[in-house]
């Protein structure tokens, strides 16, 4: 760590200072930070273990720690510290926070990124990485790209399964080791702390001032995409130099951005690199159309999707990888009954329920402005006048899905003007945490 560290903290509100080493396949970090940031902290040691072995140098292996702090700079105006750093990557992070500053014009965004030595890292294995979820949208960027032989790369501890979920995680592992071997591909998996180390809702209620609606999370919003391929980069060092990330949404124009806002999309990922690694955004089309596209491999082989929202817990008790119940889970099986493929094949267990569940979402305006448009419109416009098929006795929903006004159905949400918009952001944050738990807990997780 730089002589310097406790000059630095005591001279700054809003300073942020990281270091990192490799023991035994595991990067760990060490964090320091200004007084006034401590409060958005868990704790402020982070690490990422890798199950190949590492041969990065000092510059690389700071990438991991800086791809999950940096964000938080960028919305708290901090200034971040290190002592050694890929020079493309620290050049490229520059480009990526004036990037989001169009996507987010209210947030700071005005961090400097000071470090003691640039490093320029170049190597040339020529070879291609795939960010794999076993979802849709990586199962349909794998096959897309089937020709290349990813090496697919899945991480645990940065979505919805925490680092602690141990059994649970050797599940996936099992069932997609078994799916990469299938497919004649390496996997490899990665656990880190990255969602541990930050007080998610202190952050989000930061986020939300600048993002001025209660619709998604600091993660979702900006995290997610960086916190993902930060991961990667030692890793990469020798083995790849290209890397597919999986789109989550078609919607790529400036206008559609800022109506929804995202961490992922093609401006902001294709900006992440080192060395000489380059990112691919791939897959920009609708979520229906990757199931279409799909449809002959999964008539051919059996996939399961992992998808849901749920925590491990209850899908350990359910024995499932997918609760079947979720907004998440509902918006992948619609679009496969629709296409005349068995999602009970796929990962899930629907039964007649299923569409009640489905109906419940719009009736009692459950779902996002966000939700509606980017996902369920999409799938309503391509509904046929007359369903022919009833797979899974579905029938009766799509003949009534197709006839109602999602633009009605949508769940209200405070503006930046409304009075319990104005009265969370003015409140402490104790009491503005509850009256968060109240309002925002209380429905389904937001785009």
């Amino acid at each position: 760590m730089m002589t310097n560290t406790s000059t630095l903290v005591n001279k700054s509100e809003t300073i942020i200072l990281v270091d990192s080493k490799l023991s035994s396949g595991t990067v760990k970090s060490n964090i320091i930070v200004s007084k006034s940031l401590k409060k958005y902290f868990r704790c402020f040691d982070f690490f990422s273990r890798y199950d190949a072995e590492i041969i990065a140098n000092n510059s690389i292996l700071n990438i991991p720690v800086l791809s999950n702090v940096l964000p938080l700079a960028w919305i708290t105006g901090a200034d971040v510290y290190v002592n050694e750093l890929d020079k493309t990557f620290a050049e490229s992070m520059d480009l990526l926070q004036r990037e989001y500053k169009k996507i987010y014009p209210r947030a700071p965004f005005k961090t400097k990124l000071v470090v003691d030595k640039l490093v320029k890292n170049k190597y040339a294995p020529g070879n291609t990485a795939l960010l794999f979820s076993g979802g849709l949208d990586s199962t349909y960027s794998l096959f897309s790209n089937i020709s290349l032989n990813p090496t697919l790369i899945m991480i645990f501890g940065v979505q919805e399964i925490p680092i602690s979920s141990v059994t649970f995680q050797e599940i996936l592992k099992t069932e997609y080791s078994t799916f990469a071997k299938r497919e004649g591909l390496k996997i490899n998996f990665i656990h880190t702390n990255a969602l541990e180390i930050l007080n998610t809702r202190r952050v989000d209620h930061l986020w939300w001032k600048f993002k001025g609606r209660h619709e998604g999370d600091f993660w979702g919003g900006l995290g997610y995409a960086l916190g993902h391929v930060g991961q990667v980069a030692p890793l990469s060092i020798g083995k790849f130099n290209r890397l597919i990330i999986a789109a989550s949404r078609e919607e790529t124009n400036e206008r559609m951005i800022r109506e929804h806002p995202h961490a992922s999309s093609p401006s902001t990922d294709e900006k992440m690199k080192w060395a000489n690694l380059q990112v691919k955004y791939d897959g920009c089309i609708r979520r229906h159309k990757k199931v279409h596209a799909l449809k002959k491999v999964l008539n051919e082989h059996r996939i399961k999707f992992r998808v849901c929202w749920s925590h491990p817990e209850l899908l350990l008790h359910l024995g499932a990888i997918n609760c079947s119940t979720c907004e998440k889970c509902l918006r992948t099986i619609a679009p496969l009954l629709l296409a005349g493929i068995d999602p009970n094949e796929c990962g899930f267990n629907i039964d007649d329920s299923t569409f009640n569940l489905m109906r419940t979402l719009f009736e009692q305006k459950k779902l996002s402005h966000s939700h509606i448009t980017l996902c369920w419109k999409p799938l309503q416009r391509i509904i046929p006048d007359r369903v022919e098929g009833n797979l899974c006795s579905s029938r009766q929903f799509f003949e009534w899905f197709k006839t109602i006004n999602l633009d009605l159905l949508a769940r209200a949400r405070p503006s930046d003007k409304s009075i319990l918009s104005l009265l969370y952001h003015k409140f402490p944050y104790s009491i503005s945490n509850l009256f968060r738990k109240f309002f925002y807990d209380s429905h389904v997780r937001s785009v």
